[in-house]
């Protein structure tokens, strides 16, 4: 089990997650939006980048948006850690965010439905329990 600050900002609902860099080789701490309607966990381009993720190393895929259908860049992501939580070969996409949403990413489905997930809002704090496959 682990518990990590959340952060309500501007509608969403915020968890610091780490990345795992290619470029560094170390892990990355960025925030990310929790997103039950989103399937696949899915960051900025330029995160991506960031992380050393080349365009070489991509699929495509379709998602639908709430405005539209679009294609995105499919990537696997080495490791993210939620807290002391390490998941290994974690499928995500590419995707550019409006500005007006402020978020660089999403945490989806593929990553939440690993866990049993409570939101104790008076303390913001999220508490995570990996389930046992």
């Amino acid at each position: 089990m682990t518990k990590l600050k959340m952060e309500l900002f501007s509608g969403g609902l915020y968890i610091p997650i780490q990345l795992w860099s290619v470029a560094e080789n170390r892990y990355r701490r960025i925030s990310l939006m929790l997103d039950t309607g989103a399937s696949v966990t899915t960051i900025s381009p330029e995160i991506f980048h960031q992380l050393g993720y080349e365009p070489t190393q991509v699929n495509s895929a379709t998602i639908t948006t709430a405005s539209s259908v679009e294609r995105v860049s499919q990537f696997m992501l080495q490791s993210i850690k939620l807290g002391d939580i390490e998941l290994h070969n974690v499928e995500a996409y590419a995707h550019k965010f409006p500005e007006e949403s402020f978020a660089i990413g999403v945490v989806g489905l593929n990553v939440l439905r690993q866990f049993d997930i409570q939101l104790l809002f008076s303390q913001n704090l999220i508490i995570l329990e990996k389930i046992l496959e």
